[in-house]
Parts: structure tokens; C-alpha cells; sequence
């Protein structure tokens, strides 16, 4: 078995998602856009966004919890909850956009950092 691969139950069907690969492409993306931040300044945003998809949850449904999540994980991130929120609400809707078959766009896209410099 792949010990990168995540399970979540979001219906009755279970999905399956190799995390690390995720976590590898915003990282291969984010500096193209913006380059205020490390990289290890996001991945706290990036894991509680693809964790709040796996659990099932919708994400505006949930943004009270996960701004408590982030506000004890986030480490030393030098993101504060509302520059964290667009990156958690882009991973999320990056992982609904594969399981559905939308398509994915890069993770940058996601979070309206396309245009930042």
C-alpha cells in the first residue's frame, strides 16, 4: 500500500488521494507568483485545506473550525488566517475539482495569485 495516499469519505464513495503529490504541486507553483513567501510559510494553509476536503466538509460551512485549526498549526507560517485562507479554500476546491472531473487548474490559479507579483 502507498503510505502517501489519504482516504476520505465525502459520500458513500471513498476517495482516495496521494497527498504528497498535492503538496508537490503547489509547491513546484507557488513562487511563480508570489515571492514574499517561503514555501513552508503555505504548507500549513495547503494540508488544512486537502484535510477539511478528506473529513467531507464543505468549506465555507466549516471556516470558524478551521480558522481555529490554522491558528494552532500554522507554526512558525508567516501567514496570518486571512492571507492562509484563499491558499486552505484553493487545496480544497483543487481536490473537488479532480474527484468531480472539472479539471484542475494550478494551484496559484486557485487562489487568485495569478495576477500577484
Amino acid at each position: 500500500m502507498n503510505t502517501n495516499l489519504f482516504y476520505g469519505t465525502r459520500s458513500n464513495v471513498v476517495e482516495v488521494v496521494d497527498i504528497e503529490r498535492e503538496i508537490a504541486s503547489w509547491m513546484r507553483h507557488y513562487r511563480q507568483y508570489v515571492v514574499v513567501f517561503r514555501s513552508d510559510d503555505y504548507l500549513p494553509a495547503v494540508k488544512l485545506g486537502l484535510s477539511a476536503y478528506l473529513r467531507g466538509q464543505a468549506f465555507d460551512d466549516c471556516l470558524d473550525e478551521l480558522e481555529q485549526s490554522y491558528l494552532r498549526v500554522r507554526g512558525s507560517s508567516r501567514l496570518d488566517w486571512y492571507e492562509a485562507q484563499p491558499v486552505a479554500r484553493a487545496a480544497w476546491t483543487r481536490l473537488m475539482e479532480q474527484q468531480t472531473g472539472k479539471g484542475a487548474r494550478r494551484p496559484a490559479e486557485q487562489c487568485g495569485l495569478d495576477n500577484a507579483a
